[in-house]
């Protein structure tokens, strides 16, 4: 699995603070955890957004043959071409130790834990210590949406993770070091607060590498002042169209075709039509 509008936990002049909308998907009281994916609560998120998920002890789980946890579940957007996911589990008094696994509706399997390496982060600004990982993902053509969920293994809850001491941090913020400071275990636990930034892509990520530079022969250069203004509005009508359909593949063709006629502006078009979405 590589724009945010939302600024956490920041202040920004003349309009104050903007946080996360923080979301709670909790259990039916009568059934103790489900094993079907199909029957999971899901939060929809946009393209971009954060969302925050906090997992209590009233969470959903899930039991299945992959997982045996409390899960959150997104909703996340599979027609919009390539995008960036980061994924945050907050360290408080203690941890919920992430995985990661993107499905589609049905519990079929797209991307699984082994691909997604979370890493520990230190205290920065208006962030605390926290396990993050960076995702760049391509979703799989013929979906509208996937399901990304996050849980944890059995294996871990005995584990801990380390976190710097906030002596230490002190110290280095002012040019010292205290190797005396050890580091802090924080124990892993079933319950915690997840974090999910969806960002991208940005125009350049769907422009091809052979696109961006093209030798145009004698041949082309000859058919490029035959272009009528017919054939060069129906190309940059039908990139706006396909542009606004979320159709980026044809799109694109429609891009490589225009240039391959020589039709001035095609390319500032499509990034126009892209950026105005």
């Amino acid at each position: 699995m590589v724009f945010k509008t939302l600024l956490l936990g920041s202040c920004i002049a003349l309009t104050g603070c903007q946080t996360a909308p923080v979301v709670e998907q909790t259990q039916s009281s009568a059934v103790q955890a489900v094993n079907n994916i199909e029957q999971l609560q899901v939060t929809k998120v946009k393209l971009p957004s954060t969302t925050k998920m906090v997992l209590t002890a009233n969470t959903q789980r899930l039991h299945n043959s992959l997982i045996h946890s409390p899960v959150a579940v997104f909703e996340i957007p599979a027609d919009r071409g390539q995008m960036n996911l980061t994924v945050t589990s907050e360290i408080q008094d203690s941890v919920f130790y992430p995985y990661v696994v993107i499905t589609d509706k049905t519990g079929t399997v797209l991307e699984s834990d082994t691909d997604t390496e979370f890493e520990y982060r230190k205290p920065r600004l208006n962030l605390g210590n926290r396990l993050v990982a960076d995702l760049e993902f391509y979703p799989p053509q013929g979906h509208k949406t996937l399901l990304l969920i996050v849980y944890t293994k059995e294996k871990d809850l005995s584990g801990v993770t380390y976190v710097a001491h906030p002596g230490r941090i002190d110290a280095e913020g002012r040019g010292n070091y205290m190797p005396e400071l050890k580091d802090i275990p924080m124990p892993h636990s079933l319950t915690g607060t997840i974090e999910l930034d969806v960002s991208g892509p940005s125009f350049l990520s769907f422009v091809k590498p052979e696109n961006k530079v093209k030798t145009v022969s004698t041949d082309e250069a000859k058919l490029t002042k035959k272009v009528q203004p017919d054939t060069e509005t129906y190309y940059k009508v039908s990139i706006q169209k396909a542009v606004k359909a979320n159709d980026i593949s044809k799109a694109l063709s429609l891009l490589d075709e225009a240039k391959a006629l020589g039709i001035d502006g095609a390319q500032e078009v499509f990034v126009k039509a892209v950026n105005a979405k």
